[in-house]
């Protein structure tokens, strides 16, 4: 093992618990009777498939930049401060930066949350690469960001694994080529990690020895 890639939403920060209320707002301002509960069925999806779920579903009328525009991505951002980071995650980044293990940061996220939350938590120095939903042109389960990772590393996808929370995050890190830990530690995130090399719910499960024998 030579790398370790990290997804944020429900890995690195819990902005799940305040985006579900957010993106529940917004899209019932259109209209729509959507429900947090159905929103948490969806399971984790980008800005862009969000809305494009929104405006299939409900039939909406506007483009669908206008979609993504209207949520208030600096309100989301105003109450991460509030949530703090997952716990266990700065000692694990810290742990793997003392080993010289590589790190790399993939999130869906645009670029604007994904500089709000190193600049915010201070944790921009421990990543040796950050990609977000801006860098790529297909979203998970499509594995590019997971192979642009890698390549930006100047790594082989054998060599990383990926810790993710979600069931497209699993499948674009498998089709990626890597290894996958699936992070259950949020308990209003339920989402099928079935499948990973390994599951946890608490980041203190995790150490480089822990992810350096998963490659032996």
């Amino acid at each position: 093992m030579k790398a370790v890639i990290f997804d944020m939403d429900g890995v690195i920060i819990d902005s799940h618990s305040v985006a579900y209320q957010l993106l529940h707002e917004t899209a019932n301002n259109y209209g729509c009777n959507l429900s947090i509960e159905e929103i948490k069925r969806w399971g984790s999806l980008s800005s862009r498939q969000y809305w494009q779920k929104v405006k299939q579903e409900f039939k909406l009328s506007q483009d669908l930049s206008e979609l993504i525009n209207t949520y208030d991505v600096d309100r989301e951002i105003s109450l991460y401060g509030g949530i703090g980071l997952v716990p266990g995650v700065r000692s694990l980044l810290e742990d793997l930066q003392e080993n010289e293990i590589h790190t790399a940061l993939a999130t869906s996220a645009s670029r604007k949350r994904m500089n709000a939350v190193l600049d915010i938590f201070n944790i921009g120095r421990l990543f040796d690469k950050c990609l977000c939903d801006e860098d790529v042109s297909l979203s998970k389960p499509d594995p590019e960001i997971y192979v642009n990772a890698s390549s930006k590393l100047t790594l082989r996808p054998s060599e990383c694994v990926v810790i993710e929370d979600s069931n497209n995050g699993k499948i674009a890190a498998q089709r990626a080529g890597m290894k996958c830990i699936g992070f259950k530690g949020l308990k209003h995130v339920n989402e099928d990690m079935s499948g990973c090399e390994l599951i946890i719910e608490d980041f203190g499960e995790l150490d480089t020895d822990k992810l350096r024998a998963l490659f032996q």
